[in-house]
């Protein structure tokens, strides 16, 4: 229910203080057990970012290329949440309107990108979620476009 490409809008209990957030889901797991997301915030938080690599990372999303957005937001690739996806898609099978946007299949390579470039997340987790693995990437692109 829940692919890569899906941008949700839902309760999360795991920032401070709790609230409903955007995030994109950017990678699933081999077996389609996990989903690797990522995080859409108002502002680019320098407290945390206090590095200029780490704030080249929290991408800048205009709303006229993502249209559930109201105001110019980020999306923080330096972080990545992971998720249990039998638990979003039992989520989304009662409340399908939490999937707010599918990511075009340039939108979701360019992010893709990004992600395998951070360096606040390793190497075998980002292989983990199929960043790396290109027969993996067309499998999503191909499933995006249908």
């Amino acid at each position: 229910m829940v692919k890569v490409g899906d941008v949700l809008f839902l309760f999360v209990d795991d920032t401070t203080p709790p609230k409903k957030k955007y995030f994109f889901v950017l990678g699933e797991s081999e077996g389609q057990i996990s989903l690797a997301s990522f995080y859409v915030n108002s502002d680019i938080n320098l407290n945390i970012h206090n590095n200029p690599v780490l704030v080249k990372f929290n991408i800048e999303l205009d709303p006229t290329d993502y249209p559930f957005l109201h105001h110019k937001s980020y999306l923080d690739c330096t972080k990545m949440i992971i998720r249990d996806k039998s638990e979003y898609d039992d989520i989304v099978k009662v409340r399908p309107e939490a999937i707010v946007y599918t990511l075009t299949s340039e939108q979701l390579e360019f992010f893709r990108q990004i992600i395998r470039e951070v360096p606040t997340i390793k190497g075998k987790i980002i292989k983990k979620f199929g960043f790396y693995d290109r027969e993996y990437c067309f499998k999503i692109n191909k499933a995006i476009l249908e």
